[in-house]
């Protein structure tokens, strides 16, 4: 699962910009980039607000605006969705459905608040009706900083911050949709997962249970993660499912990071600094090693 995460919009967009596929997308998502820092954002921009562009300590729950890249009509746009996914079909438009308008509205409002991740082992499956229509032609790349993962030892949590050994942005797959609630559209995404790598598993207390992690990218995958694919084209299907099951495009680093009273962190700068545990048992250099 991937539930807490830190990201800086402006850097994921200026991220984006600098890792474009050619040089006409790049002038192209330097343009929209401009356009949204003067006030002009756009069907999938959000006017800009300093105080939701920047947090270093999101929980899911926060529904927080996750910098995005999308294919549009026009090529690749930068697009900034709300996490926690309402798909499509969750709108109050009138339909067949037995509940009332009101009922819709709020069932699809509650779906967002804790569609955080989707299995990406199951997205194109049929019986998954809440993300299958994403998954074939609504992809998208979320720009991160990196994420959390807490340790439970001794009835205690420990939490983890995870993010590329560089510390450059963590580009990780997702999905979008649009759904229209109240006459308001929503713009929503979630974070595809996998079966988390070792040192994920340890970190989430080993056991049998199949732990999950977001799937990282790399700028190279961009352009094959974004390209629609028709329900009947298994072949590109079948390229999507390697790429997502194969190991990160990046290596990641896992540090122990510092907790305050309420045993959570901070929504500060110092989720980048390494905070040591004495009484905590495992060993995070051995985590760390190639």
């Amino acid at each position: 699962m991937c539930t807490h995460v830190a990201f800086d919009t402006n850097k994921a967009f200026r991220y984006l910009i600098k890792n474009a596929s050619n040089s006409d997308s790049m002038r192209d998502l330097h343009e929209q980039y401009a356009l949204w820092r003067e006030g002009k954002p756009g069907r999938h921009l959000q006017q800009p607000k300093e105080e939701a562009m920047q947090r270093y300590f999101s929980p899911g729950k926060e529904n927080a605006l996750l910098p995005c890249l999308v294919r549009g009509a026009g090529g690749q746009r930068l697009a900034q969705f709300t996490w926690g996914f309402i798909p499509n079909w969750r709108s109050d438009k009138p339909h067949g459905d037995p509940l009332k308008a009101v009922d819709r509205q709020k069932k699809a409002l509650d779906i967002g608040r804790k569609t955080w991740n989707a299995a990406s082992e199951t997205m194109f499956d049929d019986e998954k009706p809440t993300w299958r229509d994403s998954a074939h032609d609504r992809r998208c790349v979320i720009v991160l900083d990196g994420f959390f993962v807490f340790h439970e030892q001794d009835d205690n949590t420990y939490p983890f911050f995870v993010a590329p050994k560089d510390y450059d942005c963590m580009p990780v797959a997702g999905l979008w949709d649009v759904a229209t609630v109240d006459g308001i559209e929503y713009l929503t995404c979630a974070i595809l997962t996998k079966v988390a790598d070792e040192p994920m598993h340890q970190i989430n207390n080993g056991g049998a249970t199949p732990h999950t992690m977001p799937i990282v990218l790399s700028p190279e995958q961009f352009n094959q993660w974004l390209e629609p694919i028709d329900k009947t084209d298994f072949a590109k299907i079948e390229a999507l499912n390697k790429l997502m099951a194969a190991p990160s495009a990046r290596e990641l680093e896992y540090i122990t990071v510092a907790k305050n009273a309420a045993g959570s962190v901070d929504n500060s700068d110092e989720v980048f600094n390494h905070f040591k545990y004495k009484e905590l048992k495992m060993d995070v250099a051995e985590l760390n090693k190639d």
